[in-house]
């Protein structure tokens, strides 16, 4: 999913260039990882927390962020995608069911329309926000979607959507409170903001540490926990209305992952294949032979831990705050 120039990219600091915290504004106080490899260009980066908040960020935020986000990212074999496509009609479903007047729906980095295109099957008007133009046109062409590259702060001002969705997008972003701001502005009355990222405080993040497959510096510029993330909506004037911490998608395979980075030092070596980066080869079948052994227990772990409430995934619906 590519993110540039959803929102100004503008860096958050100080005139000493010392880095602030693009939430609260509060310095960078503490690290907690003084050293995490991109798995993809295999830099260095460092995640600190903010001495305000406690949200955690990536440091140093990229100048150029494009470049981290090779053509591929994201851009699984087929197989891949039919199995999240049939799991994002489940989750879409789910949502229409608990928010029954969402008619209009505006997705923020919607990549191909996958689930705009589950949302329009319900009935619901929908637009998507892709800057990924090959990523859009398969959406455009293939699904006759409406997607834009068109920045939401550049929509016009009237326009109102009863849902507006961000799935596994805010992380992305450079200035995520200025989004969340544009988003709470654009929200009909009755509307809703459903959000996903990816749990900083999760059983998974605290067991990986650094090789956390969800963690994915740089692209991932800022972690959320619930209290970090619901204390930003709160900021913008949105009401944090229900929490779930349970993702079939992305939590088992998450500890797979994390678990194989951990076994082999070598950093997301399914994902890499899937996303057609490297080539087959022995150290590939090694991690899918035992990522087939890793499969029971990491769908047994993930669905204890969502009962816990330290799912790999947040999910938030919010919705504004209206004052007398």
């Amino acid at each position: 999913m590519n993110t540039k120039n959803l929102i100004s990219e503008r860096l958050i600091g100080d005139t000493h260039g010392v880095e602030l915290c693009s939430a609260c504004a509060g310095r960078a106080s503490s690290t907690i990882y003084s050293e995490v490899r991109d798995p993809l260009s295999l830099e260095r980066f460092r995640v600190v927390a903010c001495s305000e908040c406690g949200l955690a960020f990536t440091l140093p935020r990229p100048s150029e962020i494009e470049r981290y986000y090779p053509s591929k990212y994201r851009s699984y074999r087929p197989i891949v995608c039919r199995v999240l496509h049939a799991l994002y009609a489940w989750r879409v479903r789910k949502w229409v069911k608990v928010n029954a007047n969402a008619n209009s729906v505006l997705e923020i980095g919607c990549g191909p329309g996958l689930m705009l295109d589950a949302f329009r099957r319900l009935g619901c008007r929908v637009i998507g926000i892709e800057r990924n133009q090959e990523a859009a046109e398969i959406g455009r062409r293939g699904l006759g979607l409406e997607i834009v590259s068109t920045p939401i702060e550049q929509f016009p001002s009237d326009m109102r959507f009863d849902l507006i969705l961000m799935f596994h997008v805010l992380e992305h972003i450079q200035d995520p409170l200025e989004l969340l701001r544009e988003c709470a502005a654009r929200l009909s009355p009755k509307g809703v903001l459903i959000i996903s990222v990816p749990n900083f405080s999760s059983w998974q993040s605290h067991f990986a540490g650094a090789k956390w497959f969800h963690l994915d510096v740089p692209r991932h510029l800022t972690h959320f926990t619930a209290g970090t993330l619901s204390s930003a909506l709160e900021r913008v004037g949105l009401q944090p209305t229900s929490i779930s911490f349970a993702s079939l998608e992305h939590d088992p395979f998450g500890w797979i992952e994390s678990v194989i980075s951990h076994a082999t030092q070598r950093m997301n070596t399914l994902s890499r294949f899937l996303m057609g980066l490297d080539k087959f080869d022995l150290k590939i079948a090694l991690a899918f032979l035992l990522a087939s052994v890793l499969a029971m227990p990491a769908l047994l772990l993930s669905g204890i831990s969502w009962f816990a409430k330290r799912g790999a995934v947040i999910e938030i619906t919010s919705t504004p705050i209206h004052t007398a």
